[in-house]
C-alpha cells in the first residue's frame, strides 16, 4: 500500500510525514517534519496525494531545489521502492530503558492482523534487546527430526525478520531451539555460548489476552523469552589486576586529541557550546538526526579530550530544544562510572547546560 517516499498524515494526532522505511507488513518508519523517525502502524497514516506538480513542491525531497516534472518521471515515481535489508530494524528503545538488568533474547510472534491477533497469518521475529550483537542459529523439532529455520547475527536492540507461517503450520514451531554466541567487541568478561529451549502451548495463540502490546515493538505481539543477559554464565572474568593493566596499555595506546583545548576556561576546566551553529559553518540543508550525530560525535570527542588533559570539570552546552541531545548526552555519562553529571548553574547557563566532573582526574 505504501512505499518508501510517499508523504503520509497521521490519523491519531495532529502533522505530516515521509515514509523513510518499510519495516514490516505492517508498519513503516515515518520521518516527521522535524527530522526523526518514528515507528508507525500503517492503520494509523493516510497517504497525502502527491500527484501534481505544486503538492510535490512541498515534500521534503523538493523543498530547497525547483524541479520540473515530466509524465515520464511522473511514472517512474509510482514505482514502488523495496528495501534490501527489510528483514532487520531497530527496536524503539530510548536511552533510559538501556538497562543491563533487563536485557534478553525473545522470540516474537506478531499477527499480520493486528486488530484480529487470534487469527490470520504470524510474523516470527528473533528480538534482540541487549547491547551486544548475537550470532544466532534458530532450529524447529518434531518427532522425526530437527530443522534448522534461520540462523545469523541480529544486531544489539534489533529485531530480526525470520519467517511467516500460516495458523496450520504453528504446531511445528511451538517446539524449538535457539543456539547463541554473544558478540562483544572490548569486554571485562567473556559469556559463554546459550542454547535455549522453547516450547509453547499452542492455546495462547488463540487468546487476544495473549498479544498485548509491545512497547519496543510497537505492535501487538506474543513474546517467549529465551533467557535474560544477568543469568547467561560467565566464562572468564578480568582479574582487578588484569582490568588495571588492561585500561593503563588501552590509555598508553590512546592518541590524545586536543579538541577540549579551545573551550578551555581555567586551568583544569571547560565550556563547550553544542549548538549546531557552533560547529558547522551551514546547516540549513541538514536534517534534524544529521546535526543530531555531528553534536554527539564532538560531545564524544571534547569528553574523550577533557580525560586526556586531566580536565575536572567541562560544561557541556546543549539548549533546550526536543531534549534529544541532553538525553543521549545522559545516558552516554550513565555508562562512565568514574563521571557524575548535574544541571549547570541555571543563573549562568539556564536550564539548556550540563556540567560534569572526572572523578579519576580529581
Amino acid at each position: 500500500m505504501y512505499k518508501i517516499g510517499d508523504r503520509v498524515k497521521f490519523l491519531m494526532e495532529e502533522g505530516e510525514g515521509v515514509i523513510r522505511k518499510i519495516v514490516g507488513p505492517n508498519l513503516v518508519n515515518v520521518e516527521t517534519e522535524d527530522g526523526f523517525e518514528v515507528p508507525t502502524l500503517t492503520r494509523d497514516i493516510i497517504l497525502i496525494q502527491t500527484d501534481s506538480v505544486a503538492a510535490k513542491m512541498f515534500t521534503k525531497e523538493h523543498t530547497n531545489e525547483a524541479t520540473v516534472f515530466s509524465n515520464e518521471e511522473a511514472e517512474e515515481e509510482e514505482t514502488p521502492i523495496v528495501e534490501e535489508s527489510i528483514n532487520s530494524s531497530r527496536l524503539v528503545v530510548y536511552p533510559s530503558d538501556r538497562i543491563p538488568e533487563k536485557f534478553h533474547l525473545s522470540i516474537a510472534f506478531i499477527p499480520e492482523h493486528q486488530n484480529m491477533p487470534i487469527a490470520g497469518d504470524l510474523d516470527i521475529y528473533m528480538m534482540n534487546f541487549s547491547s551486544y550483537d548475537i550470532m544466532y542459529s534458530y532450529h524447529n523439532q518434531n518427532d522425526k527430526s530437527i530443522n534448522l529455520v534461520s540462523s545469523g547475527k541480529i544486531e544489539a536492540f534489533s529485531k530480526l525478520y525470520i519467517t511467516s507461517i500460516n495458523r496450520e503450520e504453528l504446531d511445528a514451531y511451538l517446539s524449538a531451539n535457539v543456539q547463541t554466541l554473544i558478540i562483544q567487541h572490548q569486554a571485562k568478561q567473556l559469556f559463554a555460548p546459550i542454547s535455549a529451549d522453547m516450547k509453547l502451548r499452542g492455546s495462547k495463540f488463540y487468546k487476544e489476552t495473549s498479544f498485548p502490546k509491545d512497547q519496543f515493538l510497537m505492535q501487538n505481539a506474543l513474546i517467549y523469552k529465551l533467557f535474560d543477559f544477568k543469568n547467561v554464565p560467565i566464562l572468564s572474568k578480568l582479574s582487578l589486576q588484569e582490568d588495571a593493566d588492561i585500561l593503563q596499555s588501552t590509555a598508553k595506546a590512546h592518541i590524545k586529541n586536543d579538541a577540549i583545548l579551545k573551550h578551555k576556561t581555567s586551568k583544569e576546566t571547560a565550556e563547550v557550546d553544542m549548538h549546531i551553529w557552533e560547529l558547522v559553518d551551514d546547516y540549513s540543508r541538514m536534517t534534524n538526526t544529521e546535526m543530531l550525530n555531528i553534536q554527539l560525535g564532538y560531545f564524544e570527542k571534547c569528553l574523550q579530550s577533557a580525560i586526556d588533559h586531566k580536565y575536572r570539570r567541562v560544561v557541556f552546552i546543549h539548549g533546550v530544544g526536543s531534549g534529544k541531545l541532553k538525553e543521549e548526552i545522559k545516558a552516554t555519562l550513565d555508562q562512565m562510572d568514574f563521571i557524575d553529571y548535574k544541571p549547570a548553574n541555571m543563573s549562568q547557563y539556564g536550564v539548556g547546560a550540563t556540567q560534569i566532573d572526572i572523578r579519576v582526574n580529581l
